[in-house]
């Protein structure tokens, strides 16, 4: 099952420009004592750059609490970043008036993680579909119909005429993510950001959901930008990976390079972590590193993975953070264990 981005590149070249540009993109949070007094700022985002092209899936993954939503907030406008640029089709999105916001938004498809609290109990299936388009201006009754039929039709909630009237109590788990999907898709976006599009889904109903973003990928030539924890599901489903740790993205690498031999002691932990139904795989079970994750309100100096990792060089990575070297041609790592690979 491998993605459509995959194929796309072994088979014609990437597109020149990408759809979006995240350079040195900081989101931070102002904490108050007693609603008055500062006492510092979260630092959820801390310095993320990249770029995301049509046709690519990208998973961005790491554990809870280091940034992996806000980045996501951050570039659908849900968040204001404290400085960085966002490119959305090489325009910055921080000059847009409420109709370039209108319409960089349309363009958007957002899956959230929880399926029910993501869908307004109070809407029948047709309205839940119908609103967005009444937002952004398509009133006509028969463009409504017809787009509501095409999403319903892409997603496999069918018969149509049945599904129609229903409210989310009254539709599975399975069924409610399709409905976010459908809704996602109402606009004809050129990208799509899944907030963990599947985790509160049952594992059978997991595959069904990442084969039809992959069904929609292929046939709308779309941009995913794909969020999770969950290490399984990575490989069938993107063509980069990349970590992120501390509000920071530590590592950037093609799916199949990373899978096979990550480099930063972080990554590697989080890859060991992952769970694996082969019981003989415990014998090799790893130790993940001890500690926890750091405080984004009062990070370590130098390389926020230091605490934890077994391999920090004192007054080094204590000390400096560590830049992005380029190890490979397709694969980065902000590690100080690498500063001597870095290819010129």
């Amino acid at each position: 099952m491998p993605s459509l981005a995959a194929k796309q590149t072994q088979e014609q070249p990437r597109e020149q420009k990408p759809v979006l540009r995240v350079e040195n993109l900081h989101t931070w949070f102002e904490v108050r004592r007693m609603g008055f007094f500062k006492a510092g700022d979260v630092r959820a985002l801390d310095g993320v750059s990249f770029e995301l092209y049509a046709g690519e899936t990208i998973s961005i993954v790491g554990e809870s609490g280091c940034g992996k939503s806000t980045l996501a907030k951050t570039i659908l406008g849900i968040h204001h970043p404290t400085s960085g640029k966002i490119y959305f089709e090489d325009e910055d999105i921080s000059t847009f008036d409420k109709e370039g916001w209108k319409k960089y938004r349309s363009n958007i498809g957002y899956i959230m993680q929880d399926p029910y609290g993501a869908l307004p109990p109070f809407m029948s299936v047709k309205r839940i579909l119908e609103e967005p388009m009444k937002i952004n201006g398509i009133k006509d009754k028969k463009e409504q119909a017809r787009r509501i039929r095409q999403v319903l039709e892409e997603v496999k909630l069918a018969p149509i005429e049945d599904f129609l009237p229903k409210f989310p109590h009254m539709l599975s788990g399975g069924q409610q993510q399709r409905l976010v999907i459908a809704r996602a898709m109402i606009l004809d976006p050129k990208m799509l950001v899944a907030d963990e599009p599947v985790s509160m889904l049952d594992a059978s109903v997991r595959v069904e959901i990442l084969q039809l973003l992959q069904g929609l990928q292929r046939k709308h030539n779309l941009a995913i930008i794909y969020i999770t924890h969950d290490l399984s599901t990575v490989r069938y489903f993107s063509e980069r990976i990349f970590s992120m740790y501390g509000a920071k993205i530590i590592e950037k690498s093609g799916t199949a390079a990373l899978l096979k031999e990550p480099l930063h002691p972080y990554t590697k932990a989080l890859f060991e972590a992952t769970s694996d139904p082969d019981a003989e795989n415990l014998k090799t079970f790893k130790d993940v590193p001890a500690g926890e994750p750091p405080s984004l309100m009062n990070p370590p100096t130098g390389c926020r993975f230091n605490p934890r990792c077994r391999n920090m060089i004192k007054g080094l990575c204590d000390k400096e953070i560590p830049p992005e070297f380029q190890v490979r041609e397709d694969h980065s790592v902000a590690c100080w264990l690498y500063k001597d690979q870095e290819i010129k």
